[in-house]
């Protein structure tokens, strides 16, 4: 796994550098059975063709109240999409590390979901599901997250948006996160 974080992060430090975007997102995640949290990730894509995109992003998951770090992940993941008349499908796939205090642990995961225009208004609307389950299934990780949100380009360069998360599982979240992209 030391492999791992080490291509991951190359690939970030590397993508940041020559990225088709860049998304800087805050979550206020409302945690059911423990204290809230917030948290602050950071994202670059990149396409590789007209149907694929390939991405990093590392992820930082903060304590309310302390301010204490709950756990960091570092992903990597491809996307494929299918554009439509109305809709582009898409899939994405990921596979990341997750640290926490007691050490870190792989992942991966998969989802699929639809992009639809809203018109020529500039917003968008954004759904999916992703299933996202650790490689050691002793870790008690395993998630399922319906996401929907939506995003207004403020320029053709500069993106912002609000979506909402629902995450079932080991974890049981309601996350309402705010982004902005910035497009190279």
């Amino acid at each position: 796994m030391k492999k791992l974080l080490t291509i991951l992060s190359l690939v970030f430090v590397a993508g940041s550098v020559h990225a088709g975007s860049a998304t800087v997102e805050y979550g206020n995640v409302d945690n059911v059975k423990s204290a809230d949290q917030s948290s602050l990730s950071l994202g670059v894509r990149e396409n590789i063709n007209k149907n694929f995109l390939g991405d990093v992003g590392v992820l930082q998951i903060n304590q309310n109240g302390n301010n204490a770090l709950a756990s960091t992940r570092l992903e990597a993941g491809v996307t494929g999409l299918l554009p439509t008349k109305f809709a582009t499908v898409y899939t994405r796939t990921g596979v990341g590390e997750r640290y926490i205090s007691t050490g870190s642990y792989g992942y991966y995961s998969v989802e699929p979901g639809v992009i639809v225009p809203l018109g020529s208004s500039g917003f968008t609307a954004r759904a999916g599901w992703r299933f996202r389950t650790p490689f050691n299934t002793a870790m008690n990780d395993t998630t399922r997250t319906w996401r929907a949100g939506v995003g207004y380009a403020v320029t053709k360069k500069d993106t912002i948006g609000v979506r909402y998360d629902r995450v079932q599982g080991d974890a049981d979240q309601k996350i309402i996160n705010f982004n902005y992209t910035r497009n190279f």
